[in-house]
């Protein structure tokens, strides 16, 4: 490996500061690929994360420097490519990288045309091939295979006639994220070098906005699985500071707050509680947390379902299903407390709706919390 001087190190330790010390949550990969371009004396950047999914493929991020297009018109491209390719996409599986390829720096050009004449000298164009394992007969197979896939989109985009250097950023056998340069002239081992020593500080970060991203889907789960529950629910800390509610748990603590801290207190004490119920949520390197359900009805709801109905001007059979509606029951439980189909609960629960003047089970839950 060519080592490097003092200069070189200097700016390896600047990349290094830029992937590690910014905030997490900031997106550090757009100016990453700038500077990568710039310290690798390169004419183009990019990044690119590939969403595997049961039927297609589909581009999770991508983050262009110097390109002849916008981030929207690139997207656009990559995804109209990565859309209609199932395995291998182009000389490697995204679903699951072979092991030889993982966090492991390459050089490359991609034959576009069969009378294309490399920059790279022979050496040079069979050495990343040889350092894969993949046999001289393989080599044509897979230059046929990705010329065809990827010729018109390589084009294109103006790749059809650069050189890559690039490494795909692994967690075990899960890829990240695809990082690389192109110019026209082969990378020197100067390039190869420090791509080389950025890599485990690119696992470390983009295992960090993997976990991000999951996390934001995860948050968005919970929001759903919340308002699903019907009954006013919230996510409290060991401290009974609640740190998400739902619609009606937003109503409910408008006027119960001081409530969920004794209530969590007496559950820690493993004494029965009479309106809230606790489940512990385990999360490694996060403290304790729990998600607090409003069990039953408070002693006035009663009177205030009727008070409420009265207004809203429901039926008798309509009432009956409010209540049930506000504990939390599916149309499906309805329908067999009440002996009926479940089409019919449907019926109510929409007529329901209109004379409350709302448009979801969760505002007319929290409309029956806030009614006086």
């Amino acid at each position: 490996m060519e080592p490097l001087n003092s200069q070189d190190q200097r700016l390896l330790g600047d990349l290094r500061a830029l992937i590690d010390t910014v905030e997490p949550g900031v997106d550090v990969l757009p100016a990453l690929v700038d500077s990568l371009r710039d310290v690798l004396r390169a004419e183009r950047g990019l990044a690119y994360g590939v969403d595997i999914g049961p039927e297609r493929y589909q581009v999770s991020f991508l983050h262009m420097s110097g390109f002849p297009m916008t981030l929207e018109e690139g997207h656009a491209c990559l995804e109209g490519l990565v859309g209609t390719r199932r395995d291998p996409w182009g000389y490697f599986n995204p679903a699951c990288p072979q092991p030889s390829q993982r966090n492991r720096v390459l050089q490359f050009q991609v034959p576009v045309t069969e009378t294309h004449v490399e920059p790279l000298s022979q050496d040079e164009r069979l050495a990343p091939w040889k350092k894969l394992g993949i046999a001289t007969e393989e080599q044509a197979r897979m230059h046929t295979q990705v010329r065809t896939a990827m010729g018109d989109f390589l084009r294109a985009v103006g790749l059809d006639q650069m050189v890559f250097l690039r490494v795909l950023v692994c967690d075990g056998p899960a890829l990240l994220g695809w990082v690389g340069a192109m110019r026209s002239e082969p990378f020197e081992a100067r390039e190869v070098s420090l791509m080389r020593e950025l890599i485990p500080s690119l696992q470390r970060r983009m295992k960090v906005e993997s976990r991000l991203r999951e996390a934001g889907m995860l948050s968005a789960a919970l929001e759903g699985a919340l308002e699903a529950i019907g009954q006013p629910a919230f996510v409290v800390s060991s401290t009974g500071r609640v740190a998400h509610a739902n619609h009606a748990g937003r109503a409910w603590l408008g006027q119960n707050a001081e409530l969920v801290a004794e209530a969590l207190k007496r559950y820690l004490r493993g004494e029965p509680g009479e309106q809230l119920s606790f489940t512990p949520l385990r999360l490694a390197g996060v403290p304790p947390h729990y998600l607090a359900v409003v069990q039953g009805e408070p002693a006035n709801s009663f009177a205030r379902m009727h008070s409420v109905s009265a207004h809203w001007g429901l039926t008798a059979r309509e009432t009956e299903v409010l209540g049930r509606l506000v504990r939390g029951e599916s149309n499906k439980a309805i329908a067999l407390h009440l002996g009926c189909a479940e089409r019919t609960v449907e019926v109510h629960v929409t007529r329901i709706l209109a004379k409350a003047q709302v448009e979801s089970r969760s505002a007319l839950i929290a409309r029956c919390f806030l009614a006086s």
